[in-house]
């Protein structure tokens, strides 16, 4: 027969996770819908996270592929399957990054609705990219021929532009925020201290410290010869800039007004700012220039031991600048015939 006390004990255990929630609030969140969550609580969160340009991207890939499917579902009915379901038909008509990415995003929203309350467990934690992704665009690089083509068809500032982005391998956002000050002719290299994105001025996207970026030698005599042409010769000008040389281009007019209505007549209009800075990293590689000195020539990184352990000195960078150069320049026989 069970004493009193025994009783008590049963009792208390039973009543134990009732009395523990009893004076806890439950989340506000917990009834929003997605769309309300996403607007409410994710962006606010991320949003100060975000540069301008990443927040203009992601704004629009969330609202757009899913807000607007799961924008009136609640939150805490949504389920994995379900959410592995809108995967599979957005990989009928996006590319697999980009399906990639939406997993990701869904990944980290639900993260944060767990952390809110407004949900008990993420759905979208084992959610996978489908195999069979819609296929991206052909990854085409530039030859000599290519280069020499648009170098022929654009103006002289464009044409800088173009070396800086492919011979130099830069971001045009790099590029068009650089300033006199930022040029060292003695070491042969520059600073990236900034970047343009639209009409906003910020720091790099790599987010590191400032970047060395080193110079080949036919864009070492191009710039020579622009800062003699420029208006402007103090530190803070800024190389590329507006005719009243207080603001920087930008990359939409670079390549709408100034670089694709020369190009599209030649053919070349498919050669984007994309194509010339993956034309640096693919030819570099073909050239034999090493993976890290690659990335920290560009800004961006690799394998994770070559970026924990390995060094890239900037004379090595210099020297590779220099090797891609000599592979893509065309040179001139004596019969006046280019060849590579």
């Amino acid at each position: 027969m069970m004493t009193r006390g025994q009783a008590n004990a049963i009792l208390a255990e039973i009543l134990q996770p009732i009395n523990q929630s009893v004076g806890m609030k439950e989340s506000p969140f917990v009834n929003h819908t997605f769309g309300q969550f996403v607007e409410r609580v994710y962006i606010p969160v991320y949003k100060g996270k975000w540069k301008v340009s990443t927040a203009m991207t992601e704004l629009d890939r969330l609202n757009h592929h899913l807000v607007g499917s799961l924008g009136e579902r609640v939150m805490s009915a949504i389920t994995r399957d379900e959410l592995q379901k809108l995967l599979d038909r957005k990989a009928k008509a996006l590319s697999e990054s980009v399906v990639t990415h939406l997993r990701f995003r869904l990944r980290s929203v639900f993260d944060l609705a767990v952390s809110e309350g407004a949900v008990q467990r993420n759905p979208a934690s084992t959610l996978y990219t489908p195999k069979f992704c819609k296929a991206g665009r052909t990854k085409r690089v530039l030859t000599p021929e290519d280069l020499d083509a648009m170098t022929k068809a654009l103006d002289f500032r464009e044409q800088i532009i173009l070396r800086l982005a492919t011979f130099e391998g830069m971001r045009p956002g790099e590029v068009l925020g650089l300033q006199r000050g930022d040029v060292d002719f003695a070491e042969e290299c520059l600073w990236v201290r900034r970047r343009v994105y639209k009409t906003d001025v910020d720091s790099p996207k790599s987010d590191r410290s400032t970047r060395q970026v080193a110079l080949s030698e036919g864009t070492v005599e191009l710039l020579k010869k622009w800062f003699d042409w420029m208006i402007r010769t103090d530190e803070l000008a800024w190389v590329f800039s507006t005719e009243n040389s207080r603001r920087p281009l930008t990359r939409d007019f670079i390549w709408t007004k100034r670089m694709l209505p020369y190009l599209k007549p030649i053919g070349l209009d498919w050669a984007t700012f994309q194509v010339m800075r993956r034309t640096h990293a693919s030819r570099s590689k073909e050239a034999g220039v090493d993976a890290h000195t690659r990335s920290a020539q560009m800004g961006n990184t690799v394998d994770v031991n070559e970026n924990e352990y390995a060094v890239s000195d900037f004379k090595t960078r210099r020297e590779a600048v220099r090797k891609l150069e000599a592979a893509l320049t065309v040179k001139v026989k004596d019969n006046g015939e280019s060849s590579k």
